[in-house]
């Protein structure tokens, strides 16, 4: 039923609540079948406790007699008898006032646990969802933009954590509602009721049209509402860019337009969802004066039996009324739901093949043999790239900024695959072993230092390894970061702020070092480590790194070439391509590219 209802991939996370679902199921049920009791009062309070004289009254409600399993006769069950006019307003009234307090208390506790299993649901699919967004290759991400994925894991998902539940409980409580006051309105006068319903196919069209456009509308609402939410990410992440260029005004501009395009899609969307009830109701109200005018004139109706039957008539209808708004929002919620597992059933390119070796720890060698990559197979960035790292070394790439360094070395931790050649690790290739891994044996030190919004020991300690205070403070020691931490008023304990904007640029280039030494692993890359550092600095993090020579395997890139100058052995990159390789010594030497880069950086 689900699957039909909600579809089948939002199904299976509310299918996992089925306790809860069947007690919601229950109590709905039950709200929705008291409603009909206040039905069954209303004519014998007009036509019976209204009455002036004190004569006794009884009070009488249609019933069916069986006279065999497949014949039955309408009768009417008296209730109550001999008792007067007042009395019975008195009964009447507290069994009124019981049946709205249950029916209260049923609904209440049935919308309760409604929104107990929606909210269990999509708190399961948040965490697949965000789990989703971490094994999803960094490849997946060139392709989107940030804010748009934002505005797909908040808006997409507020509209699924509305409606899931007012869907399914809707469906239960309006048609049974419905069901109710339509079978009260048969034993009332069977041949009325087929009268009044003859409108039934007019709404059902115009529920049918009016959903088809409003899922259509809706789809469009939420692609605009990722356009402002990805622009909204921009300006913040970009803010002092913006100011710096005083480009304001442009800004603001530009997200006017988005914002007007979302005010359009959500008018054009509301213009058909909010004409569904209107159309409705006029089609109703054009046969209520039907009921009137029938009901006394051909059936001689009491004034109780006809208030009686256009309360019931107008209960009925309301339900239905509901049914299009909640088969509004089930649009709404498809739309919502096929967005989201266009991201979930997206199949990552890297992942770990079914006879995955696990590698232990590295301890020979690295080789990239004819390694060719690029983002797009058709456009290469790295041509025929081959070279071997011995455990312990300490390796070097230089060369113009876009010749590919960095893309080289994302490839070890298996940030993106080769598209010719391979990587192997003590003579394992690299995709024939799990990413995990892999990845536990590398420390990486990016040239953006990129840091968490927590403390600077958490962000230290980052692995979550079982280290001490210590440990910590010794690895802050090697990354020339413990000074500037104890010169902070909560030392260790100082949040950074997001991204770490709390601190320079230095002191997050540190903090990010220390964070891969204290990881302690086999092989280190450093990508420009240097970059963001003073010369004091630089030179403090240069012995510090000296002191890991011979301890690691260490790949660096770096401009500045006396960070690398006792590298074991320098690569210099260039469009795509090794076009020298060796010492510092032996590439002066060869007065060729490395000479000619060693020459401008130091020429003065």
């Amino acid at each position: 039923m689900f699957k039909k209802i909600l579809g089948q991939d939002i199904a299976g996370y509310v299918k996992t609540h089925n306790r809860l679902i069947v007690l919601a199921i229950i109590l709905t049920a039950l709200s929705s079948l008291l409603v009909i009791v206040p039905v069954y009062l209303l004519q014998p309070f007009v036509d019976e406790g209204m009455k002036i004289a004190s004569d006794p009254v009884e009070w009488r409600i249609p019933w069916v007699t069986f006279q065999s399993p497949l014949s039955f006769k309408k009768t009417e069950l008296v209730l109550v008898s001999d008792i007067s006019p007042n009395r019975l307003l008195i009964i009447l009234t507290a069994i009124a006032f019981i049946s709205v307090i249950l029916k209260s208390v049923t609904s209440y506790f049935g919308e309760l646990t409604a929104v107990a299993f929606s909210n269990r649901s999509i708190r399961e699919f948040r965490v697949d969802l965000a789990q989703k967004f971490i094994s999803l290759p960094l490849a997946f991400y060139h392709r989107r933009k940030t804010g748009e994925l934002i505005a797909r894991a908040t808006a997409d998902l507020t509209v699924m954590q509305g409606n899931i539940g007012n869907v399914i409980i809707g469906l239960i409580r309006q048609p049974l509602t419905a069901i109710v006051f339509l079978i009260y309105l048969f034993f009332m006068n069977w041949r009325l009721t087929l009268i009044t319903i003859v409108v039934t196919p007019i709404i059902v069209a115009l529920v049918r049209t009016f959903g088809r456009k409003i899922k259509k509308h809706s789809a469009r609402v939420q692609d605009a509402t990722a356009e402002v939410t990805s622009s909204y990410y921009e300006i913040l992440l970009l803010l002092k860019i913006i100011k710096g260029f005083c480009m304001g005004s442009y800004e603001s501009e530009r997200f006017r337009m988005l914002a007007d395009n979302l005010y359009k899609k959500i008018m054009h969307w509301n213009r058909w969802r909010l004409g569904t009830g209107p159309m409705m109701d006029s089609t109703l109200f054009l046969t209520l004066p039907l009921i009137l005018m029938v009901g006394k004139i051909y059936f001689n109706h009491t004034l109780g039996e006809i208030v009686a039957m256009l309360y019931a008539y107008a209960a009925a209808y309301k339900p239905i009324k509901e049914l299009a708004k909640i088969n509004n929002n089930l649009k709404t919620l498809q739309g919502a739901t096929k967005r989201l597992f266009d991201i979930m059933r997206t199949v990552p390119n890297i992942q770990d093949n079914p006879e995955a070796k696990h590698i232990s720890k590295f301890k020979d060698i690295i080789e990239f043999s004819h390694v060719g990559f690029g983002y797009k197979p058709e456009k290469m960035i790295l041509t025929d790239i081959s070279f071997k790292v011995n455990a312990g070394e300490t390796v070097a790439f230089v060369g113009p900024t876009g010749a590919g360094k960095s893309t080289l070395l994302d490839l070890l931790p298996r940030f993106y695959d080769v598209n010719k050649g391979s990587i192997t690790i003590d003579g394992i290739d690299i995709r024939n072993a799990t990413m995990e891994s892999v990845r536990d044996q590398i420390a990486i030190v990016g040239q953006e230092s990129l840091l968490f919004h927590d403390t600077i020991v958490n962000n230290i300690n980052y692995n979550k390894g079982n280290y001490s205070r210590e440990d910590i403070e010794k690895a802050a020691s090697v990354a020339q970061a413990h000074s500037f931490i104890m010169n902070l008023p909560d030392g260790y304990e100082t949040i950074v702020g997001d991204r770490g904007t709390l601190l320079s640029g230095g002191q997050r280039q540190r903090i990010a070092i220390a964070r891969a030494i204290l990881k302690d692993t086999a092989i280190m890359i450093l990508d420009e480590p240097a970059s963001a550092l003073d010369p004091e600095s630089e030179l403090l993090i240069q012995e510090a790194l000296e002191n890991l020579f011979n301890k690691k395997t260490i790949l660096i890139i770096s401009h500045r070439l006396n960070a690398i100058s006792k590298s074991h052995n320098i690569y210099v990159i260039d469009k795509g391509k090794i076009v020298e390789s060796g010492t510092h010594n032996e590439l002066i030497r060869a007065n060729g590219k490395y000479k000619n880069l060693y020459d401008i950086q130091f020429r003065a």
